[in-house]
């Protein structure tokens, strides 16, 4: 939904280039066919923002505002508060997103990330990396994890080896299991990620139909323990 309203924002930023001079009193004007399509996006966009962030929230009053302000079309200026207000929107949904508690999981399951790890990283604020997608993708491993869905989970877990490495420093977690600095105990788990579970992943991933296949078990994806203390080590680093 956020990028619907980023996508929202730059279709009515284009807009902007299709004002014509309307001459003495009336200066820059709106042709009819944008107006009525400016006034589209303004309606999508406030559907969108009232869904996520219910009706009444000055991102909807303000793109209301810019849409009938006047009866002749909007000015130049609604245009790009619209576009503007869109944008804030969009911002607003991915802030609170992030800051979700983590999902509830189905009774009698064991969360393969430890939610207390979700929250620490949803706290890690302003420094050089957004954890968003880190923290979805953790919030999604223990909905996989729960649900027994084992193909999901090995690659989620594939997924967030592959999106750490610049928090290390290296752009591959290759890179991090053989050069990150850190205790024997510590450096184990990584290359135990490395070592045993990068195949499992690519086979996963990667191959083709056979005749008779061998599904995953639980105990085949259950690298939970290596993964907390990896997540452990990014949020040090990032605090």
């Amino acid at each position: 939904m956020p990028q619907d309203l980023k996508k929202l924002a730059e279709a009515t930023e284009s807009l902007l280039s299709h004002f014509d001079d309307g001459g003495g009193m009336y200066g820059l004007m709106l042709p009819t066919k944008h107006a009525a399509r400016f006034k589209g996006i303004c309606s999508e966009a406030q559907g969108i923002i009232g869904d996520k962030l219910g009706g009444g929230t000055p991102f909807s009053i303000n793109i209301g505002m810019s849409a009938n302000r006047l009866a002749d079309g909007p000015s130049y200026s609604d245009v790009e508060e619209a576009a503007e207000m869109m944008r804030s929107a969009a911002r607003t949904i991915e802030r609170r997103r992030a800051q979700q508690p983590p999902s509830p999981l189905p009774t009698g399951t064991v969360a393969y990330v430890d939610p207390r790890r979700i929250t620490e990283l949803q706290a890690l604020q302003g420094g050089s990396h957004d954890f968003r997608r880190l923290i979805e993708l953790c919030r999604e491993i223990n909905i996989t994890s729960g649900l027994n869905c084992h193909m999901a989970t090995a690659m989620l877990l594939r997924a967030i080896l592959d999106h750490i490495p610049p928090v290390f420093g290296f752009t591959s977690f290759k890179q991090v299991a053989a050069n990150h600095p850190a205790p024997s105990s510590l450096s184990k788990q990584f290359k135990h990620l490395q070592d045993s579970f990068r195949d499992k992943a690519d086979m996963l991933l990667h191959g083709t139909i056979r005749a008779r296949e061998d599904l995953p078990t639980a105990v085949q994806v259950n690298y939970s323990n290596d993964l907390d203390v990896i997540l452990g080590e990014v949020i040090r680093l990032s605090s």
